[in-house]
Order: structure tokens, then sequence, then C-alpha cells
């Protein structure tokens, strides 16, 4: 299932209005939708050792805060996203209380190299190696675009970038990632 099918988003659409009313069931179906999505999302950002307990604090939020999802302002793809860019950064300053949390930042831990599912076309261990080595921000692009298939508009948003920074940004990290697989003997992939 695509998070950008029109009848998925029709139907995640018709899923939010009714947990709005305060439909567990409802609730339950948009859970089922993204709870992979957010979990890889969150699994690639922290590691393995606490993007389960993340996961589900994304879902407790989201649960908590649905009626003050308004469809204008963006889709619900990008606002649960958001919720989960939220929990991730206040991760980081509560294992960093007193540094400042920084774009630039990398988090060099041994936990927070991702081994699991990646893209398919790639060896799990192969990307997950190379993107640890990527600056925070860049890994959190190509999740979102390229794992999480995510759109521009969506990713924008989640990250609070205009549409030309979110370009370059992205720019940036496909170079950076390519430069990392090529160090690694990798010159040509399969995308």
């Amino acid at each position: 299932m695509s998070l950008k099918d029109p009848q998925t988003e029709a139907e995640i659409e018709l899923f939010v209005v009714t947990a709005q009313k305060g439909d567990s069931d409802a609730f339950g179906k948009l859970y089922d939708i993204f709870v992979n999505p957010i979990y890889r999302y969150i699994y690639y950002r922290v590691g393995a050792g606490e993007a389960e307990d993340l996961a589900e604090l994304v879902f407790l939020k989201t649960w908590e805060n649905i009626r003050q999802y308004r469809k204008g302002e963006s889709s619900f793809s990008s606002w649960i996203f958001r919720i989960a860019h939220n929990v991730v950064v206040d991760h980081y300053r509560a294992m960093h209380p007193s540094d400042e949390l920084s774009e630039e930042m990398e988090d060099h831990r041994k936990e927070a190299n991702a081994t699991a599912t990646a893209h398919k076309r790639f060896d799990n261990e192969l990307l997950s190696a190379a993107m640890s080595e990527l600056k925070d921000r860049y890994r959190q692009v190509l999740i979102l675009k390229y794992i999480n298939d995510l759109s521009n508009e969506e990713i924008g948003y989640i990250m609070g970038k205009t549409q030309a920074a979110l370009r370059i940004l992205q720019f940036r990290a496909l170079r950076s990632l390519k430069k990392v697989l090529e160090r690694r003997g990798i010159s040509e992939l399969d995308v």
C-alpha cells in the first residue's frame, strides 16, 4: 500500500475524520497504515534500541492530538511524520541536555547504524553502514524521500525547509552517499 495512492489518501482522510470523533477502530486502521513507515523513519534516525518505544510514543501523541489535525494545512502523512520528527528531536535533546542540537550533529554510536530493512535494491548492511557515515539531516532526507517515499512537499513540511532548500539538501545528501559508496568500492548502483 503506497501512501501516495489517491485511494489510500482518501481512505486515510476518512479514517482521520472518524478517529477525530473518538473511534479507536479508525485510529487502529491509521496505525496499521503508518506503523511500518514511522518505525523505519525512527529506526534509521536513532537505531534499533529505541525505535520501537519512540514509534509507540509517536502514535500516542498522534491519538492525543488527532483533533488538532486540519486537512487543508498539510496531508495527514506529513502531519504524523512531523510528530515523528519532533519525537526524534526530543529524544536527542534528552540524550544531550546541555548540547545544542545542530543540523550538523552526527550520531557516531554503534547502535545508531541501521541494519534492518533498507531499500529493496540495496544490500541492507552496505546501505546502513554507508548511511551511518552521513550527516543526520542527509540521512533524514534520504530516509523520507527514498525509503518512505514521501513527496518533497511533505518532506519540506516535516523538516521545516523550503522547496528550494530541500532540493539542495537532497542533492547534497545523494552526492555524499555516492562518495561514501565509492569509497567502499561501489561505483554504480541500480536505483
